[in-house]
């Protein structure tokens, strides 16, 4: 890897591979597991040549105690509201609305922002949740997206990874 992909290469999202082979979350997983955890990461790497990380975890002697976990069936994990999904990978959008189909939901699908407009406008009942990608190619970001939700009606919600700061 050259400098300009190792100074980017534990964004989420980055990736170096092309549309719909990949989506850049591999290695932003594994740093921030390993940041939770107190560890730390380097690479050494040089084009053409592959790359080597290492990984080191702290080391503890102590066990902690598993808490006993009530497990709830997925049977019975059911919904019936409707839910908005906006995401441009065809895989990911079809995958998403499988699931939540399977487990009773009403899915609404769009590739993009003016498509969801557009569905969510003609729709004539509500839209519970949407649910979409932060990023995606030629789309307003962040707090334009939510102020379009807020005039739509819904609810808005921005997750960041804050253990990787």
């Amino acid at each position: 890897m050259g400098d300009e992909v190792q100074a980017h290469m534990f964004e989420p999202f980055f990736t170096t591979k092309e549309r719909d082979h990949g989506t850049g979350l591999g290695l932003s997983t594994v740093f921030g597991i390993i940041k939770q955890n107190a560890g730390h990461i380097w690479v050494d790497s040089q084009v053409g040549q592959g790359a080597t990380f290492q990984i080191y975890l702290p080391r503890t002697a102590r066990v902690e105690p598993q808490a006993s976990l009530r497990v709830t069936p997925a049977s019975a994990l059911r919904g019936s509201e409707t839910i908005l999904v906006v995401e441009d990978y065809a895989g990911v959008r079809g995958l998403a609305i499988q699931i939540l189909k399977a487990h009773g939901y009403e899915v609404l699908a769009a590739k993009n922002g003016p498509e969801a407009i557009r569905i969510s406008l003609k729709h004539d009942r509500p839209i519970h949740l949407l649910l979409t990608d932060m990023v995606m190619p030629d789309e307003r970001q962040g707090a334009g997206r939510a102020d379009s939700s807020q005039r739509l009606g819904y609810g808005s919600c921005t997750c960041r990874d804050t253990t990787t700061a």
